[in-house]
């Protein structure tokens, strides 16, 4: 199939991350995952996902 893994994200299984950092995820509640710093600001956060996801053809 020509579709690309964002098209249709696998799934990909999780692993345990270190206490200072945390999945987001650019798709949905469970879709591309992205592992972020945990003590970024909720404003930093959304601005950080949302450059991602504007760029989420690249780095799929």
């Amino acid at each position: 199939s020509d579709n690309s893994s964002v098209d249709e994200p696998p799934l990909v299984e999780l692993k345990v991350l270190p206490p200072h950092l945390e999945y987001a995820f650019l798709e949905g509640n469970d879709k591309l995952p992205v592992i972020i710093a945990k003590d970024l600001s909720v404003e930093e956060k959304t601005a950080l996902i949302t450059v991602l996801k504007s760029h989420k053809r690249a780095i799929a």
